[in-house]
């Protein structure tokens, strides 16, 4: 009683304060003209800081906190010119803080599930506020922002890191040298052929966290079982992808200027081509060159409130069960779009064909994805938003290897090549399970694994023999793991054998989590 008298004490002077200071900041932003407010921003930074680094023990105590914090980043967001780059430093100090909380509760026992979900969503939704002024700021630079100074360790464990902390431009960083973190590969063509053996001088920072938990199943009660996830997932995915198509639109652009200022010189081709080649940039990957990558990273939608059209409708109907406060969202990584999913007349989850559902469906006919070709068709029209120019899966890098079997020699050196990176390699890889490994996209989703060796070839004996071995899927991200769970198990239900072009038969290297039915 006593814990919980104290603890409330300290959340309500915490929540306090945090309204005052998001009261000068809105004043703060009001102000006009030619005023310099450099340094009465840098006072209330430091204040916030220090306010919030007292906040993480409450937070890992009441998850629910963090609505109240919201007011605070977007009051920051109003901020002329630093607005958004401050928010989102503020955004992942709190990460950094809450995963290094002393009282966060890690281990769970029994419904792991139902347990852990008030920390998935909590993961979620801080996530979802931080990619708020990161696709600001990427619309803002024209496609031009790299992003650099996300990467980055942030801790204020002492006084002189406080001065990185209230740097309000990526500029100001970069001169307080605050700017270290190893800057990652993301081309699948650059790949770890040299064997190094990498050494962690330092991290990306918050951004690229993991947070891992223990967990206890009833069927093995002496034994704890780990899982983990990315506290940033899709936000460290947004920034990944701006690298790639900037480091392009910026090439780009330098080889035209370059071009025109060389022909209207006379400049030989042969000259100019020689000069050129000394100007590299790489093309983003096929899928990413015309999505457009503010309108495509959106929040979750909002699930659970209270509909006043269901409450004004008598008795079961479609239009119940599509209800979009009923409805499940989960973000395809591969696509960078969402997949919803609603309760069918029979009370089991399916897949709904619409992008962007508002729920609501009259006739179950309209919306239910029942199998194939309907599915291929769906992943394609999904595939295909805002580009004009989209053929198939295989065009825009997410279809399978061609071929997909090797002799065991070349599959080993693939496997190595696409799934093995260190260091700074370790995003390629990432990169390649996530868009379906050898079978592509649609492979993974229909049979819930990811392919990642297949081969075929004689024995010693002279017996052909072929063998294949697959890891889990990693194309899903869910607010909780419920909903991932339904994603992967209604997508992987529609799978016709009959039907199905690419069945490669593995040997899973993955026990299931989480072991639940849906």
């Amino acid at each position: 009683m006593a814990d919980d008298l104290l603890f409330s004490s300290k959340l309500d002077r915490i929540l306090r304060l945090n309204h005052r200071l998001t009261m000068l900041i809105n004043n703060l932003a009001q102000k006009t003209g030619d005023i310099d407010i450099t340094q009465e921003v840098k006072n209330l930074l430091k204040q916030l800081y220090d306010s919030f680094s007292r906040l993480s023990d409450v937070l890992s105590r009441n998850l629910r906190c963090l609505a109240f914090l919201l007011p605070t980043y977007q009051a920051l967001r109003q901020l002329p010119s630093c607005g958004e780059f401050v928010a989102a430093r503020l955004l992942l100090f709190t990460g950094w803080t809450f995963t290094q909380a002393p009282g966060l509760k890690l281990k769970y026992k029994g419904e792991v599930v139902q347990e852990t979900k008030p920390l998935h969503e909590f993961i979620a939704d801080l996530d979802d506020a931080l990619l708020e002024p990161l696709t600001k700021m990427w619309e803002l630079s024209q496609s031009r922002e790299r992003f650099d100074w996300i990467y980055t360790d942030f801790n204020i464990t002492h006084y002189d890191e406080m001065s990185e902390a209230l740097a309000l431009s990526p500029q100001e960083l970069k001169d307080l040298d605050g700017i270290r973190g190893p800057i990652p590969r993301w081309d699948c063509g650059e790949q770890d052929w040299d064997d190094f053996e990498w050494k962690e001088k330092g991290s990306d920072g918050p951004l690229n966290d993991l947070l891992e938990y223990n967990y206890r199943d009833d069927d093995a009660p002496d034994v704890n079982f780990a899982n983990n996830f990315h506290i940033f997932r899709r936000s460290h995915q947004f920034c990944l992808d701006a690298r790639q198509k900037s480091e392009a639109h910026i090439g780009r652009q330098q080889h035209q200027i370059f071009d025109d200022v060389a022909r209207h010189l006379g400049l030989p081709p042969e000259m100019r081509n020689r000069i050129l080649s000394y100007v590299e940039y790489r093309d983003p990957f096929p899928y990413l060159e015309k999505i457009d990558l503010a309108e495509a990273y959106v929040p979750f939608p909002k699930v659970g409130e209270h509909c006043t059209r269901c409450g004004a409708i008598e008795g079961e109907s479609t239009a119940q069960r599509t209800c979009p406060q009923k409805a499940i969202h989960v973000w395809n990584l591969a696509l960078r779009r969402f997949h919803t999913f609603h309760r069918n007349s029979c009370k089991q989850w399916s897949l709904c064909t619409q992008h962007d559902c508002t729920g609501h469906h009259d006739d179950e006919e309209d919306w239910e994805v029942a199998g194939e070709p309907e599915f291929t068709r769906y992943l394609e029209s999904l595939a295909a938003r805002g580009n004009d120019e989209f053929a198939s899966l295989d065009q825009v890098g997410l279809g399978p290897m061609h071929p997909i079997r090797l002799e065991v020699e070349a599959d080993t050196a693939r496997e190595y090549a696409l799934f093995g990176g260190n260091g700074i390699y370790g995003d390629s890889s990432d990169d390649a399970r996530m868009i379906g490994g050898l079978g592509g996209l649609k492979d993974a989703m229909i049979h819930g694994r990811t392919l990642i060796t297949a081969w075929e070839g004689y024995d010693d004996d002279s017996i052909f023999y072929v063998g294949a071995q697959a890891w889990e899927p990693s194309w899903q991200y869910g607010r909780n793991l419920y909903d991932e769970k339904v994603a992967t198990v209604v997508i992987k239900r529609l799978h016709s054998e009959d039907e199905c072009e690419s069945c490669v038969e593995a040997e899973e290297q993955f026990d299931e989590f989480p072991l639940i039915s849906v």
